[in-house]
């Protein structure tokens, strides 16, 4: 388990932060839910939809619901000053490559609004059943491991978490190395395939043995 009692810093690299404004910014802005990290609990969230991404901010000192802006200003005018301090989309906009942000400074965070924040902490526990066939939106699923993992890594595991009966109704999630953040990223519907194994269009044969006459 993660030990935050050092207040290790938590740290969103640039490129991490404009995926994240990415996606906050492909919600549109009648969505301000949906483009924000919002705390709950011992957890920070960002969800989409879509896509969860889930930081353990343990040892963060600001009342649940704090905030962190992803959405960027409506006015880019000259005269107008980017907030680099509260909202990552224009800070990582501001910044160099190699600038990071720490999610356990307390003052990046903004206080407590009357916006509800959707439910999506129950989905980071892992159903005890996997599913062999699954489909994910390659970009989507890239976004997701950038979001988690550090650059660079080549090395992931996906992992059910619970909800339906199908494969299709269960999201799937990825967690950092040190167990600090986590990912979590809904399967595309899949294509219908033929009547008797409609989920299994462009996917090999089953192993037969020789001989066999299925």
């Amino acid at each position: 388990m993660s030990s935050i009692l050092d207040r290790t810093p938590l740290l969103v690299s640039r490129k991490q932060a404009r995926q994240l404004a990415a996606w906050a910014k492909a919600t549109g802005y009648d969505r301000p839910a949906l483009c924000r990290i919002s705390k709950q609990g011992k957890y920070a969230y960002y969800t989409n939809r879509f896509i969860a991404i889930r930081w353990d901010v343990s040892g963060l000192d600001v009342p649940d619901d704090s905030w962190i802006d992803l959405q960027p200003a409506y006015n880019d005018s000259e005269n107008t000053k980017p907030d680099i301090l509260t909202n990552m989309a224009q800070w990582s906009r501001a910044v160099g490559a190699l600038s990071s942000w720490d999610l356990l400074d307390a003052e990046r965070w903004k206080e407590p609004d009357e916006l509800d924040y959707p439910d999506v902490a129950h989905l980071f526990t892992r159903a005890r059943t996997g599913y062999a066939q699954v489909s994910f939106n390659a970009e989507l699923l890239e976004g997701v491991i950038l979001a988690v993992m550090p650059e660079g890594s080549i090395r992931f595991m996906l992992a059910p978490s619970v909800g339906g009966d199908s494969a299709s109704a269960h999201a799937w999630w990825v967690m950092s190395d040190d167990e600090r953040i986590a990912g979590l990223i809904v399967p595309m519907r899949m294509a219908l395939g033929s009547s008797n194994h409609p989920d299994e269009v462009g996917l090999p044969k089953p192993y037969e043995h020789e001989g066999s006459d299925k």
